[in-house]
């Protein structure tokens, strides 16, 4: 496609006019958007890319949030969702062998009339690609028990910057010096373009419980939480969030106490043992359990906010419309135990200087993950509510720095916080940038992208 062929969706992926950011609220258009089917494509129009001095970006499910593939007017956009052939499943392996333009749900349903499932559950499963979740590293529900989704790939195919396609070894374990299927994890597609992968994948459990909980505040959860976890269980489902209210919001927004919604998988004797431990934890902090629909709406809706991010006109969402009057957005930070409390001190604080509000602070997967998502209404000065959110997050990220802390653990960096990627490397960015010159000097693959 070129020219005014090209639909606006391909100007930006989930990082939306409603974020907290200084960026231009869109990208322009690309000089094309091509769909190959074949790694062989792709290595060609990398190679054609390169010959003519032009840019390339990877999509997938466009799902990113923080614009991981927005285009630059010299680019091109490769739309690898053609590429969604399942090549093998290992059952007894626990493999399947899958190319980088297939949906992660579409996968999942695939797996499941074998009796398996995949590891990774993210929130955008209805969209997302494997490609997409392998580029930013994305982590699922049930992240603490089956680790990232680059913790998911045995091996990988991939296209370098001058056209060579490259294949690693799908192994269990290997010690055979760098790890090189690593270059490909996480790095957003700016050192070479996933066109497959082999994923670890998983029996379909036999049994999973998840259950809902009240705590009177967030320390009490958080202490209750953390000997949880010292006790060894793996929680499949972890979600631990109290809540503010928040003005300007499209849906409901109240003051409470902290929610625990806490699930466990696998054989039915661990689970019930899993559950007697957890239980005893709760106990002590006086959690009162919710009923059980709590929890069942909870699991049963957990992707649906990847629905506000489908168009209901060409290059308009659902979200656009609902929080055109609203700057929304979020951090995830990592951060040790020790300092959770301290953090969130820092940030509720920091929030209330700046006329911004939290609207939920939390923990995910595991308690040294937190989540905490912030709106500001707009209130005729769109810009002015633009600056302040973005003047927030940052500095909700240096704080978590300055606590031993990184500044992102599920979406990536994109270009929305590229320009911090020097004070969460260190001396590590220009490593980071000798590394992309070396296999890109041309600049060809995903430019601007991680601050690369």
């Amino acid at each position: 496609m070129t020219g005014p062929s090209i639909p606006p969706r391909y100007q930006t992926d989930a990082f939306r006019a409603h974020r907290g950011s200084l960026l231009e609220e869109r990208g322009p258009s690309p000089l094309a958007v091509v769909l190959p089917r074949t790694a062989a494509e792709v290595a060609t129009v990398v190679r054609f890319a390169l010959d003519a001095g032009l840019k390339l970006v990877p999509w997938g499910g466009g799902t990113g949030l923080m614009g991981g593939a927005r285009p630059s007017s010299d680019s091109i956009v490769l739309d690898l969702r053609e590429m969604r052939r399942v090549r093998a499943i290992d059952p007894i392996s626990g493999t399947v062998t899958v190319e980088a333009g297939m949906v992660l749900e579409a996968l999942d349903r695939r797996l499941r009339r074998r009796g398996l499932t995949l590891g990774h559950d993210p929130w955008s499963q209805p969209r997302a690609t494997v490609g997409g979740a392998i580029g930013t590293n994305g982590i699922g529900y049930a992240g603490y028990l089956r680790g990232t989704m680059g913790d998911q790939v045995l091996g990988l195919e991939a296209v370098l910057a001058d056209g060579t396609v490259i294949r690693t070894r799908p192994a269990a374990r290997s010690t055979t010096g760098l790890d090189l299927k690593r270059l490909f994890i996480g790095t957003e597609g700016t050192v070479g373009i996933v066109t497959a992968a082999t994923l670890r994948v998983f029996p379909v459990p036999a049994t999973e419980v998840i259950r809902a909980f009240r705590l009177r505040d967030f320390s009490t959860g958080f202490a209750a939480l953390s000997r949880v976890y010292d006790d060894g269980l793996t929680p499949s489902v972890m979600d631990f969030e109290e809540t503010f209210e928040a003005p300007a919001l499209p849906w409901g927004a109240e003051a409470g106490p902290p929610t625990l919604y806490l699930g466990f998988a696998g054989a039915k004797e661990i689970v019930a043992a899993s559950w007697r431990v957890a239980r005893r934890r709760l106990r002590s902090a006086h959690a009162s359990p919710l009923p059980n629909r709590e929890a069942g709406d909870y699991w049963r809706t957990r992707h649906d906010i990847i629905y506000m991010h489908d168009e209901i006109s060409p290059g308009v969402t659902r979200a656009d419309v609902a929080l055109k009057d609203t700057i929304f957005d979020y951090v995830h930070v990592a951060l040790p135990r020790s300092r959770i409390l301290a953090y969130r001190r820092a940030a509720l604080a920091i929030l209330r200087r700046r006329g911004v509000h939290p609207i939920g602070f939390g923990l995910w997967t595991q308690p040294e993950l937190v989540s905490l998502e912030v709106v500001k209404p707009v209130l005729g000065d769109r810009s002015a509510a633009k600056a302040a959110v973005a003047a927030s997050v940052d500095a909700l990220i240096r704080k978590a720095h300055a606590l031993g802390g990184s500044m992102e653990y599920v979406h990536g960096i994109g270009v929305k916080l590229a320009h911090l990627i020097g004070e969460e490397l260190g001396i590590g960015a220009d490593l980071a940038r000798r590394i992309k010159e070396t296999l890109d000097p041309q600049d060809v693959l995903n430019p601007g992208k991680l601050g690369l």
